[in-house]
């Protein structure tokens, strides 16, 4: 009985890594979402736009979709790492249950894990692409590498 308690310690502990890191999937597909519905609201806003205008609203629509893939990539990432961590749990449960020395493996799967998780703060240089965005939309004309300064 102790050695189960032990093994269910230790997947324990990497199933609350799974939650956490499927918490940061959530927040990232909820923004992906967001983003994909804007740009299907400026692609409508750009038929009852004078073609005069149609720069601005292409210009957004570039900025959003280059956030869009920056995202996908980070969801990718954040998503193969839930699975690495999946791994760990099973190849935890395997050593556990069958008496296997799996150390090798399971270090191997935590460096993978940590490293996509590391790997996905391409989604924190999507936040930069979306104050990019705005800044369109706040000051026409403004250019859209241009930081705003709040205070």
């Amino acid at each position: 009985m102790e050695d189960f308690s032990h093994l269910l310690q230790a997947t324990l502990t990497l199933v609350a890594l799974i939650s956490g890191a499927g918490l940061l999937l959530l927040s990232m597909t909820n923004r992906y979402n967001h983003a994909l519905d804007r740009i299907r609201h400026l692609l409508k806003e750009k038929q009852a736009t004078p073609e005069a205008d149609w720069r601005k609203v292409d210009l957004s629509i570039e900025i959003i979709y280059g956030r869009c893939k920056m995202m996908s990539k980070a969801i990718l990432c954040v998503s193969s790492s839930i699975a690495s961590s999946g791994a760990m749990v099973f190849a935890t449960a395997l050593e556990g249950l069958g008496g296997l020395d799996l150390g090798w493996l399971k270090a191997l799967l935590l460096m993978l894990s940590i490293e996509l998780v590391v790997a996905s703060i391409l989604f924190v240089i999507e936040v930069g692409y979306s104050l990019r965005a705005i800044t369109l939309e706040i000051e026409p004309g403004m250019p859209a590498d241009r930081t705003l300064v709040t205070g």
